[in-house]
């Protein structure tokens, strides 16, 4: 299409990945990082912080965390200060502490061999880097709440003490933990959840101005002069602020009714517009989620869709949804994998809020039950089927 007939000047704003130069209504949240994390740059190397962002969906956890981490690079360079700061999604590493701990030291390392280290001989390796370096590493752990779900207390006990008892004076190893629900914490042993507790930062939900004012912001990065009226802003917050404020979800609507406003060849974006992109955005179902699934994930999601698709009822149990899991192998020319590995699955699925897993408190066993939230099974099982594909 044209530029001429796009209402669009840099859709690159609207992208989940973006980071804006300034991030509204965090700049409290933003002060209390630079408070917790001040040292690296006043006192290198003279202690280790440990801090928490938790926060809902859309309400700028990752968003506050990287752009913090970019202005602190910056502040670094101009004092000459050997500062790193690396930011992992733990979800998208399968909560595995040697896979995260494998992509900082190829971070760090970009020739560091794939394979032939064990988690811990890869602490190690870090610890050696950062010292033959001379360096600071802030490292922040995104969705922390899968690590903890994967390995248990141990992995971030292990990240937090490694520095402990060490001959070694200088403190290089900083962490800062991202998660969507202040109750995993309560998984972790006492000393652990005291260091993280010390220094936690709670966001809250954007109100609908709030939300207009980001949604503004963006647009007038985003499209022509005058492409996008005011009113359609606020119609815009005013559906997110139903999701919980959700303001990935506003901007997710905005770049779509945008996306409309061009199939019309319309010079203007309207509320039908935005009405027309309301059924394809689905706030449950991020896509930066749904992304970080492998085959067999998907096509457990993909029995868990065909299964209330096909019956009428609140609940599945994990044996029918792994019967069908079978059904789905088969039809994919796949093996499918054994029980345990079928159960590994599902814990992958417990950080989508579209999907609800929980013990049967009924069940003397190990089952589950199964439910689908806030999105329909039909959309649920097109949106994967077209992943699929993909991969």
């Amino acid at each position: 299409m044209s530029d001429l007939r796009s209402v669009f000047v840099d859709e690159g704003v609207l992208d989940i990945n973006y980071i804006p130069p300034k991030l509204l209504h965090r700049n409290e949240e933003k002060r209390l990082l630079e408070h917790f994390f001040d040292y690296l740059l006043s006192a290198p190397y003279e202690m280790s912080q440990r801090a928490i962002i938790v926060g809902g969906v859309g309400t700028g956890k990752t968003a506050l965390a990287q752009l913090f981490g970019r202005e602190l690079l910056e502040k670094a360079k101009k004092r000459r200060v050997k500062v790193r700061y690396i930011h992992v999604n733990c979800r998208e590493l399968r909560g595995s502490l040697f896979m995260i701990l494998r992509r900082v030291v190829k971070i760090m390392r970009p020739d560091f061999p794939e394979r032939g280290y064990a988690a811990n001989e890869l602490m190690e390796m870090l610890m050696q880097l950062l010292a033959e370096e001379d360096m600071q590493l802030l490292l922040t752990l995104d969705e922390v709440d899968s690590l903890i779900e994967t390995e248990g207390t141990d992995a971030l006990y292990t990240l937090t003490r490694v520095q402990e008892g060490s001959s070694e004076e200088s403190r290089r190893l900083s962490l800062l933990c991202i998660t969507k629900d202040i109750n995993i914490l309560r998984k972790l042993d006492k000393s652990t959840l005291s260091s993280l507790q010390r220094s936690l930062i709670q966001l809250k939900e954007y109100s609908s101005p709030q939300l207009s004012s980001i949604l503004l912001s963006r647009a007038e990065a985003a499209f022509r002069k005058e492409a996008i009226p005011l009113e359609v802003i606020d119609f815009i917050s005013e559906l997110a602020t139903q999701e919980h404020g959700d303001a990935r979800y506003a901007i997710d609507l905005l770049w779509r009714a945008g996306k409309y406003a061009d199939l019309e060849m319309s010079r203007q974006i309207n509320v039908n517009h935005v009405r027309k992109a309301v059924p394809s955005v689905f706030p449950t179902l991020k896509e930066e989620y749904i992304n970080h699934l492998n085959l067999h994930e998907l096509y457990v999601l993909l029995a868990i869709s065909r299964f209330f698709k096909s019956k009428n009822l609140p609940n599945a149990s994990t044996g029918e949804v792994e019967l069908l899991y079978k059904v789905v192998c088969e039809e994919y020319g796949e093996k499918p994998r054994g029980h345990t590995q079928f159960w590994k699955y599902l814990n992958q699925l417990k950080g989508f809020d579209a999907v609800n897993i929980k013990m049967d408190s009924s069940s003397q066993g190990r089952t589950q039950l199964i439910s689908l939230t806030k999105i329909p099974a039909e959309d649920l099982e097109k949106e994967v089927l077209r992943l699929i594909e993909q991969k």
